[in-house]
């Protein structure tokens, strides 16, 4: 896949750089704060190759990529330098549903947390392995076991600490003084303060409500919610002078006492309120409970709902020590998302499909990443989806039956299935691997059924056959002709180290003596910037290119620029495409040195300049080979 015609593509779409107010990326996302969203057609979006689907969710304009989002984010930021979102531009311009502005806050409280949450839970389920319990190679009393068993135990002790780091960079508060107000509340003293039987006053008066804050979220999160108003005020009522030492002071004395006497009570009630709900239902039919859950689960993902669910999971892993509801759930979620995809990359005849299907099916089997199936797969062609939701169901349905428990956080699948080995021994584990099992092949059965064995699916432009000719033409060497008059130079030579380094793909420079640029070859228009000032064509024969006038040029937002065709317009060999005023360009300073590249560069055995200097349009000045 070349990302770059994706990022162009993409920017394009959403209505040019300026339209961008900045781009960050998660594990499978773009996500775009962008000025204007009204008049952005998602379909146009969608269907951009490299694009497995949107979602607006958060005042941000989400773009799905899959596992390679980070390549895609780095080619965004070539073309446009885009900043990451700051936190006053994380706050959308129109009004925000409550529940979206309370999901979207837990969301960037937990995400940050849930590598070192994982790598503690493995690592807890590692020492149960090696310990007594089973395989016996070390004993609860020795130096390894202590040690290991603390550094897993220390993502979930301190979680108040990560909480609060996340939270407030989050509302771009005051960082050090949420962890510290987090710090108190795992304080040793006060933890043994508020351990004994007696009753515990705050100056005397005020009662302090006993309980442990250690593996906790809600409390941490309130406190900085609050710090976070506080701050503001003392900002507003303190003299420049004093900000320096009388401005944190009076913050935590005003918030401290508050989280600790209040706040963090509070926090324990919500979280063992919702725990306590969770859990009536469990009791009450745990067989439909989780039937329900686990069917759903993949339109609770999309909706962010999981997050909400996040931090009562936290808490039953650290109390009782094992979870019942979420992450069982979400182990037939993922397994069906999985078995569902690999059915369609089998099925289909669809070459793109194919290209989508298996690696999003990989994702969702070992890594417990479902967006990639999801959006690029199963939620495209809808009867996968079905398939999906009722295979898991069954799935759902067995795991209450057999109340599976899960001992760690991390994402259920295939190769974290070790989550499900209990410390006590017992059958726990071969359960889950066969609930893995059973929904798997379920969700490819159920899928195999209902997609249709159509050679041409809907994300597919036409049927793909290749014959003989066709095959013995794609090994013959392409040539691709000068779309410029000028002299021609090496890339390397190009005062730019995005072009000068091949970052982009390999090619060559003209150094124009005419505003006009030509066909190369025939094909159509991929890209066209909307600063006029580059182009990205692909030929009949699959080559991509990208011809980008001058550098820097960007800046002139299509000042002396003329483009003659627009964006998905086919041409002939020798067209004009398009003029500029090069008279104009040099006055202004501009470098009107034009990268001439091959994007998909990797397509190719060897790419070989037929000459340099001085070149007329239409003369041969690459020559491509496979």
């Amino acid at each position: 896949m070349d990302y770059s015609i994706t990022a162009q593509k993409l920017i394009e779409q959403l209505g040019g750089s300026g339209n961008i107010r900045s781009v960050t990326h998660c594990m499978t996302r773009l996500r775009f704060l962008l000025n204007d969203d009204a008049s952005i057609d998602d379909k146009k979006v969608e269907n951009i190759p490299g694009v497995m689907g949107i979602m607006r969710q958060s005042g941000q304009y989400q773009v799905i990529i899959g596992n390679n989002v980070p390549k895609c984010y780095q080619e965004v930021l070539k073309i446009g330098n885009f900043g990451a979102a700051s936190a006053d531009d994380q706050k959308p311009k129109e009004k925000q549903n409550p529940i979206n502005i309370a999901l979207d806050f837990i969301s960037a409280c937990m995400t940050p947390l849930i590598s070192a949450i994982i790598a503690g839970g493995l690592l807890k389920v590692i020492v149960v392995i090696l310990g007594p319990s089973l395989l016996g190679l070390l004993e609860t009393t020795s130096d390894t076991y202590i040690i290991m068993n603390g550094l897993g135990d220390a993502a979930f002790y301190f979680l108040p600490i990560f909480v609060a780091f996340a939270a407030a960079r989050k509302l771009n508060c005051n960082l050090v003084l949420s962890i510290m107000i987090a710090g108190m509340l795992i304080h040793p003293d006060i933890i043994n303060l508020l351990g004994t039987e007696n009753p515990t006053k705050l100056f005397g008066i005020i009662p302090v409500l006993h309980g442990s804050y250690s593996s906790s979220v809600i409390p941490t999160m309130l406190s900085t919610l609050l710090l976070n108003y506080v701050e503001k005020f003392i900002d507003k009522i303190t003299p420049e002078w004093s900000k320096s030492f009388l401005k944190p002071l009076l913050i935590v004395i005003i918030v401290a006492p508050i989280t600790l006497c209040l706040l963090a009570p509070l926090g324990v009630v919500v979280g063992s309120g919702l725990q306590f709900i969770l859990n009536s239902i469990y009791g009450f039919a745990p067989w439909l409970a989780l039937a329900l859950f686990a069917g759903l689960m993949p339109f609770i993902i999309m909706t962010g709902m999981h997050w909400a669910f996040t931090p009562t999971c936290l808490m039953a892993l650290a109390n009782p020590g094992y979870d019942l509801i979420l992450l069982p759930a979400m182990l037939a979620s993922n397994l069906a998302q999985a078995g569902a995809t690999f059915s369609v990359a089998f099925k289909t005849k669809d070459r793109k499909m194919k290209q989508i299907a298996f690696p999003a099916a990989i994702s969702a089997l070992l890594a417990g990443v479902t967006e990639p199936a999801m959006y690029g797969v199963t939620l495209r062609l809808k009867k996968p989806m079905y398939a999906a939701c009722l295979a898991s169901g069954i799935g759902g349905f067995i795991i209450g039956l057999t109340q599976l428990k899960v001992f760690a956080f991390a994402s259920p699948c295939l190769t974290s299935l070790v989550q499900f080995i209990s410390p006590d021994g017992g059958n726990n584990f071969i359960i889950a691997c066969a609930i893995a099992a059973v929904v798997f092949v379920l969700a490819f059965i159920f899928t195999f059924i209902v997609v249709k064995d159509q050679p041409v699916s809907e994300t597919s432009n036409e049927a793909e056959t290749t014959t003989e000719e066709e095959t013995a033409s794609l090994k013959s060497p392409i040539t691709i002709s000068n779309p410029l008059e000028g002299d021609i130079f090496p890339l390397e030579e190009v005062k730019d180290p995005t072009f000068a380094a091949g970052i982009l793909g390999q090619g060559y420079a003209v150094l124009p003596k005419r505003g006009e640029v030509y066909a190369p070859f025939d094909g159509t228009v991929e890209t066209l910037m909307d600063t006029h000032h580059a182009l990205g064509l692909i030929s009949t024969q699959g080559t991509t290119l990208l011809i980008h006038v001058g550098l820097e040029t960007v800046s002139l937002n299509g000042k002396y620029f003329t483009p003659h065709v627009k964006q998905g317009d086919s041409f002939k060999k020798g067209a004009l495409l398009l003029s500029f005023d090069l008279e104009s360009l040099k006055k202004e300073g501009f470098d009107t040195s034009t990268p001439v590249i091959v994007t998909n560069t990797d397509d190719y055995e060897t790419i070989t300049l037929q000459k340099t200097g001085d070149a007329i349009i239409g003369e041969s000045a690459l020559v491509l080979t496979k």
